[in-house]
């Protein structure tokens, strides 16, 4: 009984106020001294709010005057949330109260010869599972627990709701009580139920006290007293203190003992960054479970064989439940309860994230996940609050924080101190300086406050607020990234909405950088502004990323964003958007090798652009259809339609284009072997290039020389060249096209015998390749499977 009050942080006195059972009788029950009245045990089962079945062993107990023990039922769960659903009870000690109390009969029996100290640790858990490197941090701790250290040794475990921080304290506890022969106090402050105050450190101190046997009489009556009393008591033992769902550091400082062979774990949904500041608390971090320990969660839930003979269902209701232990643990109990239903009915339903906190209940508050985690919302100031809200409009899977910022409407200032008190709260997490992120059902739980919350004006607001962040930030990047690339041609932007901050970007490499740590975030806004209607800035998200999809290679998204672009330029009716939507796609299907689909589409732009006419974008999508043909062998015909082109560029008068068609026309004669009539147009298109300050198109037309020098044998002219048209392509960002100039540079280095040289561009172009998952990756790698490896030195005598 008295880890039953004990664990609801009442005193014998609020117990008997709430059972209308004496103070003095509930301390002798307690102390095994009486056997209890009937009408005793039904009052006190009343007010600890006993389930029926404990109820009822409890009564049995107190009829039969030889029993030794009541053992508390499957299903009972803890605060955390993370602990799972059917766990069998402790009974390792005769009469041991239920979650492993003091040895004495809650129902008055005669007790058994009291352990050495208090032992109040909770059961531990049957499904327990991982958490290895976290189990040896806290193992490391123990090194310290020592005479002579100088202070208290205590470990802060933090993390976000449902993610086990209580398991985890307590497996730990079980593991190396026998470490604390003084005992073993443990104590829920209560941070963040909604329903009752936090614990007050001097209540806390009152039930250790009494656990460790100080006589009431003993007892200061005021709070200052009772915390010294129990530092004193504590003094010189070795006794293991776990605080569970403390909400910030001063409600636990004062209960910290001041002697240095106890060890203190403290368990809180917040960083408590003071405890770890002035008191020497050593955080741990709690996140969720990887892939492997949430599979293995499963297995120990569900069985082994039911988890590996559908294992894909697994890891998806895994990823599901975004390897949240308490998601997990409800969604296996719910498939415990089924056991003839396959895993993929539970995925499919889980896969609606309108629907999946509804699914992630267990019709109790501390194993609903919706709840729990609203636990932490509620303790959040109004602004943050308001901020976490938004974030769930977001469509992640990251933002930084002038996009929060942008979001919110808010200076970055006054964002950046919301996001620290979210990422404090573990609502949010930062995996790297400037950047958070949450998991899927932190992002339902976002959205659902969202919508309840903010006003449809409010959330269309905030909508436009980041599209404009994105859009704005990426036509930046362009901007810089490309600006030596008549191909990008700026797009006409309406200003942003007010409270819109835009990422600020210096240069080119900054531009790069940010291209390449938004590209997961640029996918799904792009997504976002179709589904919202916003197709303007859906084809405008396209446009400002193209340039950086082409020419890093990622063909996958490039196609995406390209469907995307033509169906919102659909929806408007805007023909000329279409018309580079098409081209964009032609691109795409180009680059894939489907050369009948790429000059399906390339065909319905030229048509687009000639009827508008957009002269400038029909002589490239000539040169596209140019490539196309070359791509099918066709070099006659991809040499007529770069003539074309020429014809186009010279009537309009564009050198750039007219650059780009004359090195198309170099590059197909030379296909054909028509190698001296092609090197006099490629120095042509290199001249007219350089006059335009065209970079991309220098580094094109250098490869060009390079491959006409190398087809006439001249390798030492061609290699000056490759070098040249490389240092170009890294200038300018060029990633997928540097791998077919190492290839160029190997065909050139094995020509002239240099066999190690040879091997090595082909390494660093294969590289390339397999990165981008490439068709051409093949013929590489059939190139240094086909060359014999480089000689060896002879060996010295």
């Amino acid at each position: 009984m008295r880890e039953r009050r004990l664990s609801a942080g009442w005193s014998q006195d609020e117990l008997a106020e709430r059972s209308g059972v004496s103070a003095r009788s509930i301390s002798a029950l307690e102390a095994g001294g009486r056997r209890p009245r009937m009408s005793s045990v039904v009052r006190l089962a009343a007010a600890l709010g006993l389930d029926p079945e404990t109820r009822a062993q409890w009564l049995a107990a107190a009829r039969d005057p030889d029993a030794r023990q009541v053992t508390e039922p499957e299903g009972a769960d803890r605060a955390d949330g993370a602990d799972g659903v059917g766990r069998p009870a402790r009974t390792d000690a005769p009469g041991a109260v239920p979650g492993g109390g003091p040895a004495v009969s809650p129902v008055g029996t005669t007790a058994p010869t009291a352990p050495t100290g208090p032992q109040q640790l909770p059961m531990a858990i049957r499904h327990f599972t991982g958490r290895t490197r976290e189990l040896q941090l806290l193992d490391d701790l123990l090194a310290d627990v020592t005479p002579g250290c100088g202070a208290v040794v205590i470990s802060a475990i933090a993390g976000t709701a449902g993610v086990g921080k209580t398991t985890l304290a307590v497996h730990f506890a079980h593991r190396v009580a026998d470490r604390f022969p003084d005992g073993q106090l443990f104590a829920n402050l209560r941070g963040f139920d909604p329903a009752r105050a936090p614990v007050d450190a001097a209540d806390v101190a009152r039930g250790f006290l009494e656990a460790l046997g100080v006589p009431a009489l003993r007892v200061p009556a005021d709070p200052d007293g009772q915390l010294a009393l129990l530092r004193s008591r504590l003094a010189g033992t070795r006794t293991l203190i776990v605080l569970d769902n403390v909400r910030e550091a001063e409600q636990v400082r004062p209960l910290l003992p001041g002697s240095n062979t106890c060890l203190v774990v403290v368990t809180s949904r917040n960083r408590l960054p003071g405890l770890v500041a002035l008191d020497g608390a050593v955080p741990l971090a709690l996140d969720v479970l990887s892939p492997a320990e949430a599979r293995e969660l499963l297995a120990r839930r569900l069985g082994a064989a039911t988890v590996a003979e559908q294992q894909e269902a697994a890891d998806e209701l895994t990823e599901l439940c975004a390897r949240l232990p308490l998601a997990l643990n409800i969604a296996a109990a719910r498939a415990a309860e089924h056991p003839g239903t396959p895993l993929e009915v539970w995925a499919r339903e889980l896969r609606d994230s309108r629907a999946r906190l509804d699914l992630l209940s267990a019709g109790d508050s501390h194993a609903d996940v919706r709840v729990v985690l609203s636990w932490s919302y509620r303790a959040l100031t109004p602004r943050a609050a308001r901020l976490f809200r938004l974030l769930g409009l977001h469509p992640g899977p990251s933002v930084s924080t002038a996009a929060a910022a942008s979001l919110a409407g808010r200076p970055l200032p006054e964002t950046r101190a919301l996001l620290e008190e979210l990422h404090r709260a573990h609502l949010i997490t930062a995996p790297e300086r400037d950047r958070y992120t949450f998991h899927d059902l932190l992002r339902a739980y976002a959205a659902e406050q969202a919508a309840a919350l903010e006003p449809p004006q409010g959330q269309a607001a905030a909508t436009l607020r980041i599209l404009d962040h994105y859009l704005h930030t990426a036509h930046r990047a362009a901007s810089l990234a490309y600006a030596d690339d008549v191909s990008w041609q700026s797009l006409d932007l309406a200003e942003p909405a007010t409270g819109v901050a835009a990422e600020e970007l210096a240069d080119r490499q900054e531009a790069l950088d940010w291209y390449r740590e938004e590209q997961p975030v640029l996918e799904r806004i792009v997504d976002a502004a179709h589904r919202t209607g916003a197709d303007v800035h859906a084809w405008q998200l396209v446009g400002a990323q193209v340039p950086y999809l082409l020419k890093s290679g990622l063909w996958q998204q490039w196609q995406r964003a390209s469907e995307t672009a033509l169906a919102a330029a659909e929806r408007t009716g805007d023909l000329g958007h279409q018309a580079h939507a098409h081209r964009w796609l032609g691109q795409v299907h180009r680059s894939q090798g489907r050369q009948p689909e790429a000059q399906g589409e390339l065909r319905l732009a030229l048509g687009l652009f000639e009827a508008l006419g957009d002269r400038p974008r029909e002589g490239r999508t000539r040169l596209d259809l140019a490539i196309a043909h070359g791509e099918e062998h066709c070099d006659a015909e991809a040499v007529a339609e770069s003539r074309r082109a020429l014809e186009l560029f010279e009537a309009i008068g564009d050198p750039s284009g007219q650059a780009l068609a004359l090195n198309s026309i170099g590059w197909y004669l030379a296909q054909q072997g028509e190698l001296r009539e092609a090197l006099p147009h490629c120095r042509r298109a290199l001249e007219l290039a350089r006059d335009a300050g065209n970079l991309p198109g220098q580094s094109s037309i250098w490869d060009s020389i390079g491959f006409i020098h190398h087809r006439l044998g001249e390798y030492h002219e061609a290699l000056p060249a490759y070098h040249e048209s490389l240092r170009l392509r890294v200038a300018v960002g060029d990633y997928f096209l540097q791998a077919d100039i190492h290839t160029h540079l190997g065909d050139t280095h094995l020509a002239l015998g240099d066999v190690e040289s040879a091997r090595a561009a082909w390494a660093r172009s294969l590289a390339i390749l397999e990165d981008l998952q490439h068709r051409d990756a093949d013929a590489v790698r059939a190139r240094l499977d086909r060359c014999p490896p480089a000689p060896q030195p002879p060996r010295s005598a």
